[in-house]
């Protein structure tokens, strides 16, 4: 029969091996409406950087979808209910330091604890490092901590050296703090920096379930102490009331004595850590299952705020010349010029798939292009809605497509709609004109993207 620690280890690698593999993918594959989600539209941290923008302007930051929203909000929900579970059992930079921990561990590399004064102090530096992250991400309008995550590092280890030097602040966190510092100080980047953490930790105060000691049983061993991956000391607490309680369970189950140490809700119903912890997971595999049956789930958003104010911010790399050219309304043999390509090149394949060029060079280059011809700049862009029910007719079919990131030929052969109807129109007008509905386009918009 399977340990309580063999199905955790079991489901923290499930998560991280999964996860990996979906970057990797993006990375090959490349996103958009018909790629690989982005690492920030599958990170609860992404809905909390994302929550300001989108209620303020309906609008969501580049890269961040719905999905991340969805998720911050199903593990804010879990952590008030069963406490940080996310933590303990799910989020995969958590496990990539436990991890690295046990290893060290298994090296004999010595183990070390801060002095207490310490420890409190740097415990509270997370939230500073929350509160700057929501400061100018709110501010600035655009992820300001994403060239310093580690876990979008991780996320883009599959794109090799040109990555790193590009890019090597975030690197940087995770080599030397989230698995460097982790050797020796267990779950370092946990304790002390998570942004995410520190947002969970808030709520962990409110949790219903909290670890609970008897007194009249303990025995004072410290095996509970010892056993803390985030530097609690169980033993000297009747109730676990510290907010960087990741519900492991790793205390409960370390205990010698039946009964003593564990995990209750609201002070009286017992569980068992195996319990909390599948619990939490099966709750987190729920949200997600509830989001995606009605249709709430969508890790693609058709604008990002950046791109409203420059529509070059709108050009990703699984976009095709094509798709660029309608972005920022230029010819695609220009945009090839700009780029420095052969006018022969295929036009219908993605930036990530083709040789010599790179989407944030392009946009770099489209930038001094405009700079040098302002009156060829693009006109900032129409937000169309994510849900593409909500499209009113009011849109251009030029607008549909680009905001969508379709080609307005497929958009159009699916809706039945003549091939050479208007594209600077709106939808509405170009209905009048041959007879049809603009819900046609609604409803072709909506297969392209399901089916592709």
């Amino acid at each position: 029969m399977f340990s309580w620690k063999r199905i955790r280890y079991g489901v923290m690698f499930a998560f991280l091996a999964y996860i990996s593999w979906v970057g990797y993918q993006h990375q090959v594959l490349g996103g958009g409406p018909a790629g690989i989600p982005t690492v920030d539209a599958l990170c609860p941290l992404g809905g909390l950087e994302s929550i300001y923008s989108y209620l303020t302007s309906g609008v969501w930051l580049r890269r961040v979808a719905p999905s991340a929203l969805i998720l911050f909000i199903a593990v804010a929900g879990i952590t008030l209910l069963l406490g940080r579970v996310f933590c303990g059992w799910i989020c995969p930079l958590g496990t990539i330091g436990e991890f690295s921990n046990l290893a060290a561990k298994k090296l004999g590399i010595r183990q070390r604890e801060l002095p207490p004064a310490l420890d409190r102090g740097l415990k509270m530096l997370k939230y500073v490092v929350l509160a700057v992250i929501l400061y100018f991400t709110w501010t600035w309008g655009t992820l300001a901590w994403r060239e310093y995550d580690p876990w979008v590092s991780w996320m883009h280890l599959a794109s090799g050296w040109e990555e790193m030097v590009a890019s090597p602040w975030g690197y940087v966190v995770l080599f030397f703090v989230v698995i460097g510092a982790g050797l020796f100080i267990e779950r370092f980047w946990c304790r002390y920096l998570c942004p995410l953490g520190a947002a969970l930790g808030i709520l962990q105060k409110f949790s219903l379930t909290k670890v609970r000691r008897s007194k009249e049983t303990c025995i004072s061993c410290s095996k509970c102490n010892r056993s803390c991956p985030m530097g609690i000391t169980p033993m000297a607490l009747e109730k676990v009331t510290d907010a960087d309680c990741i519900a492991c369970g790793r205390c409960t189950e370390s205990c010698p004595v039946e009964k003593t140490l564990q995990f209750s809700v609201a002070g009286k119903k017992v569980l068992s850590a195996l319990a909390v912890g599948l619990l939490g997971v099966g709750l987190y595999f729920a949200a997600y299952g509830t989001a995606k049956i009605t249709g709430y789930w969508q890790t693609f958003a058709s604008t990002s705020v950046e791109a409203l104010k420059d529509p070059v911010d709108g050009v990703f790399g699984w976009m095709t010349i094509e798709q660029v050219a309608a972005q920022v309304h230029l010819p695609s043999a220009k945009i090839l010029e700009i780029a420095g390509l052969p006018a022969e090149s295929p036009t219908n394949v993605s930036i990530k798939q083709m040789e010599g060029v790179n989407d944030e060079e392009l946009k770099e280059q489209l930038k001094v292009y405009f700079a040098a011809n302002p009156a060829k700049a693009p006109e900032p862009k129409t937000v169309v809605p994510s849900n593409p029910d909500e499209l009113k007719g009011s849109f251009t079919l030029a607008e549909v497509a680009s905001g969508y990131g379709l080609e307005l030929s497929a958009i159009l052969e699916k809706a039945g709609w003549p091939a050479d109807a208007d594209p600077n129109v709106k939808m509405r007008d170009v209905a009048n004109t041959i007879g049809r509905d603009s819900s046609d386009i609604r409803n072709a918009v909506k297969e392209l993207l399901e089916n592709r």
